[in-house]
Formats: structure tokens, sequence, C-alpha cells
């Protein structure tokens, strides 16, 4: 079951070269500066940052690590084919998280994951996203209460 794979490897290479260059882009750097930081040649990184070489996880941890990004963030961006995945997980590190909550379960209960039927594992996984969802409305919303509370002395937006 390879359910992820729905795009041809000439998509993915687009999606990760406009991820590189947003976020190049965003830290304000130059190809020759995250080329040098990379230990690259600019030429090869070039290539690198224009999808040619596809996925590569040591590359891509190296870059996020220069840029500020959550390179699991990048690869899973890579293969949903949305760059502002990448962009949403950049500083939360959440694709990063989710991988490590999985390392913790799987070395706390080693066999557990082979026990699990997929819809066990796919309601699962869907009931744990939408808490996330509703968290993330209920942080919103504290977030707009409090620019707009009158208890800011005065200070409030509205």
């Amino acid at each position: 079951m390879d359910v992820l794979r729905d795009q041809d490897a000439a998509s993915r290479r687009a999606t990760l070269s406009r991820i590189l260059k947003t976020f190049r882009r965003r830290a304000g750097l130059r190809s020759v500066e995250v080329a040098r930081a990379m230990g690259k040649g600019l030429r090869t990184y070039q290539r690198w940052e224009s999808g040619y070489y596809g996925v590569q996880l040591d590359e891509i941890h190296r870059f996020a690590d220069i840029v500020h990004a959550d390179p699991w963030g990048i690869v899973l961006a890579v293969e949903f084919g949305s760059v502002d995945f990448a962009m949403s997980t950049a500083e939360n590190h959440a694709a990063s998280l989710m991988l490590v909550a999985l390392r913790r379960f799987h070395r706390g209960r080693p066999q557990a994951i082979r026990v699990l039927d997929p819809r066990s594992l796919l309601l699962t996984f869907t009931r744990g996203f939408e808490l996330l969802g509703k968290r993330a409305e209920e942080y919103e919303a504290d977030l707009e209460q409090w620019m707009f509370d009158e208890g800011l002395g005065g200070l409030g937006l509205g």
C-alpha cells in the first residue's frame, strides 16, 4: 500500500525545487551562501535546488538547519505536493515531532504496530489530527480574545 506516492518523479522534483528556493529566499540567503554552508560547489547546489537530484535526506537535513526549517516537513511536503505544508511546519517542527511520537511509541511497544490493523491505525491517526485541528481553532480563538481583551489596560485593539 503506497498511498502517498500519487505524484510522479518530475512533480516531486518540481515541488522540492519550489520549497528549497522559498526557504532560501525567506532566510535572505543567496545560492552561493547556502552552497558554502552546505559544503557544496555553487553549480552542484544549484542543480540540487532545481530538484535535479530529488529528495536526499542528509542534504535536506543540512539545508533545514541552515534555513531554520523542519526537515521532515520538507520531505512530507514533497510527497504531498505542497510548499505550504513545508512552510507551515517550519516554526513548530510538526512533522519531525510526529515522527518523534511514532518512534517513542515503537520503542515503548515494539510489537504494537505489527498487530494493529490498517483501519485501526487510520481511525486513530485521523482522530489525533482532528484533536489537533480543534486545538488550533481554540488557540486562534484564545489569541483573538486576548488581542481584544478590555483588561489590557485600554490597550485592546478593538
